[in-house]
């Protein structure tokens, strides 16, 4: 992943902008993009590639990983959600995965469902090289005040960006027996707990 730091940030610019979301509405000042990661330059971000089927098995079907955002005021509305994350490609036989459906759900502060959407996650995630891309996905104008979640579930169709941080984070497993599980792994290595940032961000006004 060091290795590929600088082709990382050029592919999520380029992605970025090249969505039609993101390229109408990065150069309208009104619009603003809420995170809850570091907000460091991606190039300086410790990422890694997580899938919940790695560790859930078929059950991670029905787990998504979410992240809790704070709208900036009473009736903001969402536009869009963007995702950083790679569909695999198969460099030695130069074959595209098969499309399989990922899905995103926005939830307000009591986890009830204001919206979903699925699609196939090569719309999205295609990249010819090991490393992820920052994705728009659009939302049409949804209205959202104080807590809200947006929970992204990849299904095992695609890897989800992840920022290891320590401590704790506004990342969650969801759901777990019905509620929210905060995002932690213990580290093979030291055994220590591990925090997570999902890539996922929100851009509204």
């Amino acid at each position: 992943m060091k290795n590929t730091v600088l082709l990382i940030t050029a592919l999520c610019c380029a992605a970025l902008f090249s969505s039609a979301l993101a390229a109408e509405n990065a150069t309208t000042p009104e619009f603003k993009v809420l995170n809850q990661d570091s907000g460091t330059n991606i190039s300086k971000m410790n990422l890694s590639l997580y899938s919940v089927i790695n560790d859930f098995g078929l059950a991670g079907l029905g787990v998504g990983e979410a992240v809790k955002f704070t709208a900036p005021k009473a009736g903001w509305k969402i536009y869009g959600v963007l995702v950083m994350g790679w569909s695999e490609y198969n460099n030695t036989t130069k074959t595209l995965p098969v499309d399989r459906n990922i899905l995103v759900e926005i939830r307000d502060k009591d986890l009830n469902l204001l919206y979903k959407f699925a699609d196939a996650q090569n719309n999205y995630f295609l990249s010819m090289a090991p490393v992820p891309v920052f994705s728009g996905i659009e939302i049409p104008a949804l209205p959202v005040t104080g807590d809200f979640y947006v929970v992204f579930y990849d299904r095992g169709a695609m890897a989800l960006a992840r920022e290891n941080v320590e401590g704790n984070s506004s990342s969650f497993f969801y759901p777990i027996n019905g509620q929210l599980v905060p995002a932690q792994f213990r580290s093979p290595k030291t055994n220590e707990t591990i925090g997570t940032n999902w890539m996922i961000r929100v851009i509204g006004k």
